[in-house]
Order: C-alpha cells, then structure tokens, then sequence
C-alpha cells in the first residue's frame, strides 16, 4: 500500500513543535559556542583563566544582549573577535525564535489544545477496525452517538473548528481530526489504513464523492457508507467507491409513514435504540470457514447457551434475500451471514464462535475439591 506523505505535515505550524525545537537549537548553539570559545583559549591563545564557566557565561550574555562587557578580555585577539561578532549576529535569531514560539504558545493558549491533540493522536494510533464519520453536522452526529453508544470506537472529521468543539462538548472523549476529509494526510491522521469502515455524511454530494476515492485508494477494504442528497450523484458515489448510498430524504420518508401507518412498531424499536442502559441492536455475524458454528444446525450450535441473543434471520452464502424466523434445522454453511437481535455484550460472546474454533471444555477429573 502506497504511504502517505509526510512532508506537509511535519512543517505544518505548532507552537510547542517548534519551541521544542528551538530549544533544542538553543542549548546547541550555547554549548558549541562555549566549547569553542574555550578551545580558542586553551589552544589558540593559552589563556587557561579562560573557564568554560566563564567561556558559557560569555555566550549567554552575547545571545541575550545583556552587554556586562567583554568578560573574556578579547582586545586585540581578532579571531575571538570575530567570532563573537558572528555569534551576536547570527546566534541572536535562535533565543529569538525561541521566545517567539514561547509566547504563542503561553499568550494564544494553544497549551493546552496542542498537548490535548497530541494525546488525541496517540489514541487514534491505537486504535485498529474502527468507523471514520467525515462530517460532524447534524448527519454526522447522529452517527457519532450510536457508534458511542453501541461501543464502537470512532473517529470524527470536520473542517469546521466550531463544529469539532460543539460535537467534543456533546460526547465524551471524542477523538477527530480537524480538516478537509478529502485530503490525504487527515485520513492517514485518522488511520484510514486500520479502519473497517467510513461513513462520509458531508453537506455536499460532490464533497462526499471525492472523500469516496480518496478513502478507498487508501484502503481497498474499506467498507464505505455515504450520504447523498441529489438522487442523480448515487451512481457517481457507487462508481467512486461507496459500498452503499444512503438517502436522508428517502429514509425520513419511509419514517413519517411508518409512524402513520405503524406507530408500535415504531415505538419498540425507538425505544430499542434510545435506551439509555441497555444497547440492544441488530447484529450480524458471518460463519467463517473453519469457525466453530460451521455445518452446523442452529440445534446443534446451541447459540443462546452462550449468550442471550435472539436469531432473527440468515443470508444464505451467494443469496440476496433473508431467511427470517430460521427454525432450529437450519444449517449454518460458511460464508452465510446470520442476524441477532440482542445486548451488543450478549453478540459480542458469540464472534469467537463465528470466526475461530470453539474453546475445548474443562474436564474435571475430580481431584479438585
């Protein structure tokens, strides 16, 4: 896989980058300094008075403009003379560039932020199969609380600053990136090369496009979601890379009459998906070949002795349809994508046994007692 570019990044403006920097820069330029001006006295003209206390001293008070005088005695001593002349010329600037990045950083109150960012990225460093939402409006949001609430670790994207601070005011502990989600460097800030998904819900259908292939020459496997707002731009948001379309519109549609025509039904899972103590969802698994539940019948598998979740239907392999209400016969074939309905906690018990073998059980021999 292609790596991005770093370049651009690593000369992008941060205050406590720089100072750290120049810092650095600083305490170099004091010790050589010194060391040569010890060297010239010790070698050059046999002045063993010289110190390096006295030669450090020297420098600190040329870099600083202090002006005590000349502290080292260098009348007469032209090489000394020069040089001390190229050290306040051009030695002057770093204590400069320092005190300037000090006071963008103290005066702007960037501290705090910079630091916060800096342990922000080392959180999305660590994270691996998490969902990139691109887009922090009202779409973006919505998304963002049920990733959280159904405990799917994320991360946000805007451009906006205002729109990142209301969406880290609203959820705890929210990691995001600000910038353009369609430039390069701000997915690979976002680790787009270890996400298992991206929901692209920006404001514009052309924006979501361009996100779309940028996402996906990043990562190939990435499974992409994307809002559309002009029903015209689904075959270019499909033909860029976006596994599915979505349209708002359409959706909320759908709901006003499903609240017409069926408002239990409608209720119930309302009250599924905004219950504040029990997060219980639909889920999916798909049987992995090799997996413990594999060419086995639902009887046989005996799911809910290991967790209590319901099964409600099961994509046969190759099939475009469901099988809803599977009796206990039905066999379980790799490939085939099966649909529960319980606690995410309850489904998570459950993957091991879709994706490896079943743990072999503890034989009490009776020694224990």
């Amino acid at each position: 896989m292609k790596q991005p570019r770093r370049g651009s990044y690593f000369f992008r403006y941060s205050p406590v980058r720089w100072f750290a920097w120049g810092a650095l820069a600083l305490v170099s330029v004091v010790l050589l300094s010194s060391l040569a001006y010890w060297l010239m006295g010790r070698y050059l003209y046999h002045r063993p008075d010289w110190t390096f206390q006295d030669c450090l001293f020297m420098v600190v008070i040329t870099l600083t403009t202090i002006g005590y005088g000349d502290w080292l005695g260098l009348k007469g001593l032209w090489v000394a003379q020069l040089y001390t002349m190229a050290l306040a010329v051009m030695g002057v600037g770093v204590p400069a560039f320092v005190i300037t990045n000090l006071t963008a950083v103290i005066v702007d109150g960037v501290f705090g932020n910079v630091l916060r960012r800096q342990h922000m990225n080392r959180d999305i460093n660590k994270l691996s199969g998490h969902i990139i939402v691109c887009g922090l409006g009202a779409t973006g949001l919505h998304c963002l609380r049920e990733l959280i609430r159904s405990r799917t670790p994320c991360v946000g994207i805007d451009r906006d600053p205002q729109a990142i601070k209301e969406a880290a005011a609203e959820l705890a502990n929210l990691l995001y990136v600000e910038g353009a989600a369609d430039v390069d460097d701000v997915l690979w800030q976002a680790g787009v090369e270890r996400a298992t998904g991206l929901i692209a819900c920006l404001s514009d259908d052309k924006e979501n496009v361009f996100v779309t292939l940028s996402a996906r020459a990043l990562n190939p496997r990435l499974r992409i979601v994307s809002k559309v707002q002009d029903p015209v731009a689904k075959a270019k948001l499909r033909a860029a890379g976006a596994n599915l379309v979505v349209d708002p519109a359409g959706i909320g549609g759908l709901r006003m009459v499903s609240e017409m025509i069926h408002p239990g039904v409608v209720s119930f899972l309302d009250s599924m998906t905004h219950d504040a103590e029990r997060t219980h969802r639909f889920e999916d698994l798909r049987v992995m070949p090799g997996a413990a539940v594999a060419e086995r019948t639902l009887d046989q598998a005996n799911l809910r002795q290991h967790a209590n979740a319901l099964v409600v239907a099961i994509r046969p392999v190759g099939a475009h349809h469901f099988h809803y209400n599977p009796n206990a016969e039905t066999r379980l074939a790799p490939g085939d994508t099966v649909v529960f309905l319980g606690e995410t906690t309850e489904v998570a018990k459950l993957r091991p046994l879709f994706s490896g073998p079943l743990p072999a059980p503890s034989v009490d021999d009776g020694s224990r007692c």
